[in-house]
């Protein structure tokens, strides 16, 4: 071998890294001079694309990851406030902890950390939105556009590839399919982890699944409603019609994924956001009783309903539920076996491959409770529980304690958006804050909340004898 071949061949690997270590001074710099509201809005519109930047351990490391860990730095550099007194601050920083304990365990820690990162990621991106919208009232729509707009396109393309099986199958094998899915989902998906956007009955956008992605069109179907609270008037009418018309597509689409749970969150979780906006006047609280008997009948009556009307539609949910069960049967004999600690981050893959013989397939747990404690043991669960009530309960009771204000209604979208995102959970492979696309949104809408509720707060104090104008 040559000293000029090896030299020529070493040349392309010398240019790359002077350009990496180049695009990476550039974006430090970008990031120290940024305003935290252009930091937010890269954040927003790196939530999308797939950009990875090199590998981690068996991972690869994503640009938006990497960026919402600088843009976190800069805010302790900066010596910005932590809002260590948050209930809902406190409850991601536990269960950051015992997940971060957990990593001694793991048998693959890179998953550990990089889930823990996200979690991080998840509190300083409520953070930012907390902020920018404090500073100036109104300001936060910008990084809300964003990710919308993400959204509009991906209903669009759920329509067209619903209605068109053959054009999702053009555009999986696309580059632009690799850019917005991710190189490594991409390989498996063509290796032997095909997702259900093969079956003709379902359409998943830019998502390989398309339970995920009714998920995340739903998430942003409460967002578009909360940006139109208080849009009045002749001046406001063109965002107005927008924010309702972004509503109205992406809540469609996520019929046109064909996913079974995102039909019945579409029906129910409207009228479930506006009845806690009701039943929380103090004159209508002596109607509970009855309004929990028209929850009980609901119950009982949609899934009957969507069997009559909706041809199939039992079937496919028994057959969906059917195929997790041996999942969920697994998981409760490592339960015993592993009650406490659980199996540590990367930990169920690796477990479960061991029984793929008995005919489990070799598939994540499907259920954030089970994933939380297969993850992290006992601890783990908990501290997801607690962050999850912390949340239900913090929104409910923004919304019952302000009821008929701008104020409440923007929370009771923001309390839909959550519910949609829990629900889920309970049978899919998604955390608590929905997966990497839709954190944003949720941590934006706490951010939201969060700001008004404190210029709520400050214009009672400033005009106590004030009665807050009905909805």
């Amino acid at each position: 071998m040559s000293t000029r071949g090896c030299c020529a061949r070493e040349r392309p690997v010398i240019v790359l890294v002077l350009l990496g270590v180049a695009g990476a001074f550039t974006g430090l710099l970008f990031c120290v001079t940024a305003t935290d509201r252009t930091r937010l809005t890269v954040a927003a519109f790196l939530a999308v694309p797939q950009v990875f930047v090199g590998p981690l351990g068996t991972l690869n490391l994503p640009l938006s990851q990497c960026w919402v860990i600088l843009i976190a730095v800069c805010w302790l550099l900066e010596r910005k406030e932590l809002p260590v007194r948050d209930p809902v601050f406190r409850a991601i920083l536990v269960l950051a902890i015992t997940q971060g304990a957990a990593i001694g365990w793991s048998p693959d820690p890179v998953v550990g950390v990089l889930e823990v990162a996200r979690l991080l990621s998840f509190a300083f991106l409520a953070l930012y939105a907390a902020r920018v919208e404090r500073v100036r009232a109104g300001a936060l729509t910008g990084p809300f556009t964003v990710v919308l707009c993400w959204a509009v396109v991906n209903a669009v393309l759920v329509w067209v590839f619903r209605l068109s099986p053959a054009v999702e199958s053009v555009f999986l094998h696309s580059p632009l399919a690799t850019l917005v899915v991710g190189p490594d989902a991409m390989r498996a998906f063509f290796a032997d982890g095909a997702n259900n956007v093969t079956d003709p009955l379902k359409a998943g956008g830019f998502f390989l699944d398309a339970n995920v992605s009714s998920m995340f069109l739903g998430v942003a179907t409460f967002c578009f409603l909360a940006l139109g609270v208080g849009l009045r008037g002749a001046a406001h009418r063109r965002r107005r019609r927008l924010h309702g018309a972004g509503a109205l597509l992406c809540w469609s689409a996520t019929f046109a994924t064909g996913s079974k749970t995102a039909a019945a969150l579409a029906l129910v979780l409207p009228l479930a956001v506006r009845g806690v906006q009701v039943l929380g006047r103090p004159n209508a609280r002596w109607f509970l009783p009855q309004a929990a008997a028209a929850v009980g009948l609901g119950a009982w009556l949609v899934p009957r309903l969507l069997e009559r009307y909706v041809p199939g539609y039992a079937d496919a949910s028994t057959e969906s539920l059917a195929s997790r069960a041996p999942l969920w049967e697994f998981a409760v004999r490592m339960f015993r076996e592993h009650l406490v600690l659980g199996l540590g981050f990367g930990g169920w893959s690796r477990t479960v491959e061991q029984f793929a013989a008995l005919g489990i397939q070799t598939l994540p747990p499907h259920n954030l409770l089970i994933a939380a404690w297969a993850a992290s043991g006992l601890p783990g669960v908990a501290g997801l529980l607690l962050l999850a009530l912390t949340i239900l309960v913090v929104l409910t009771a923004t919304v019952v304690k302000n009821v008929g204000t701008h104020l409440a209604r923007t929370t009771a979208f923001a309390l839909g958006a959550w519910w949609w995102v829990l629900v889920h959970g309970m049978g899919d492979n998604t955390a608590v804050y929905g997966e990497a696309k839709s954190m944003i949104l949720l941590a934006m809408l706490l951010g939201l909340v969060t700001s008004r509720l404190a210029a709520h707060r400050a214009a009672l104090a400033a005009a106590p004898r004030e009665v807050p104008c009905p909805a």
